[in-house]
């Protein structure tokens, strides 16, 4: 399963082969005994390479599960013995501070100094598709999660308000919700909560914003605001920060709710990481022993 998920990325026998310190001959015949034994073919191949099959494109994510469970068998077995040891892959969203991440990075490192600790930054639903893929052991979104494969933790509520240029003050303080709609939005990409949370406010309302232009970091949003450009979503605490330096002016009438959440797959529990993380993240937060949802 190692060989089938190395040639799927790297779409060629060759780099895939390097990768895996076997002979091109070796990691075509392991290939070909996993198709043989599956009854399906995982691969087209082409003069340009290995391309996956419908059925190879679904059997892959099997398989990262697949050697992630097995990867965790092997690093609960160890944790017996030496402790908990191996690389621990945490996805992030918005910034560190919000997260509390030095914080957590500083609990897990005093608790498990075996353990490799690596952070990949994205949005919300990149963290979910990682997750779901294998490729984090957990990590932060905002908003709820609805797939009965993930747990979460909820840690702290998140207030998000609607702001505009400060040279708009005047002009939107006493706006209505037609108004705002009507103005040009910078909005945040598909798979972001920011992006979700807007459009659902202004459903409410039987409206939708005219977004002109897409960010996906809240610094660049902030920028783009305070440049002139339009009006976003932005969270409550750097929108107080902005205001007081005239950067930009929060709409009274525009307010949001989200929660900030820790999530990891429930079939992951019993590797010796996800406790750990779990622990981390509750001791950091000072939140109670609860059953996770």
């Amino acid at each position: 399963m190692k060989t089938f998920v190395t040639v799927a990325e790297t779409a060629n026998l060759t780099k895939a082969s390097e990768l895996l310190f076997l002979s091109q001959p070796a990691v075509s015949a392991q290939i070909k005994a996993l198709e043989s034994e599956l009854g399906v073919a995982l691969f087209q191949r082409t003069a340009r390479g290995m391309t996956l099959t419908v059925a190879g494109q679904a059997l892959k994510q099997d398989a990262l599960r697949a050697l992630a469970a097995a990867k965790g068998v092997l690093s609960r077995a160890r944790s017996f013995r030496v402790g908990i040891s191996g690389e621990c892959r945490i996805g992030t969203i918005s910034e560190p501070v919000i997260l509390r991440l030095g914080e957590l990075l500083s609990e897990l490192t005093k608790a498990h100094p075996n353990l490799s600790l690596r952070l990949s930054q994205s949005i919300s639903g990149i963290v979910v598709e990682n997750l779901l893929e294998g490729r984090l052991h957990g990590g932060f979104v905002i908003g709820e999660v609805d797939d009965s494969r993930i747990a979460s933790i909820s840690v702290h509520t998140i207030t998000l308000r609607v702001v505009a240029p400060f040279a708009w003050r005047e002009r939107v303080l006493d706006a209505d919700w037609g108004d705002i709609a009507g103005h040009p939005w910078i909005g945040m990409p598909a798979k972001c909560s920011f992006q979700r949370t807007t459009a659902n406010l202004f459903a409410r309302h039987g409206l939708r914003p005219r977004i002109i232009v897409e960010a996906d970091q809240e610094s660049t949003v902030r920028q783009m605001v305070a440049s002139g450009l339009g009006l976003a979503l932005m969270r409550e605490d750097v929108a107080l920060d902005a205001e007081a330096k005239r950067e930009v002016a929060i709409w009274p009438k525009g307010m949001e709710s989200g929660t900030l959440n820790f999530i990891y797959l429930k079939s992951e529990t019993n590797s010796p990481i996800i406790p750990a993380l779990c622990d981390g993240v509750r001791k950091v937060w000072k939140l109670a022993e609860q059953p996770s949802t």
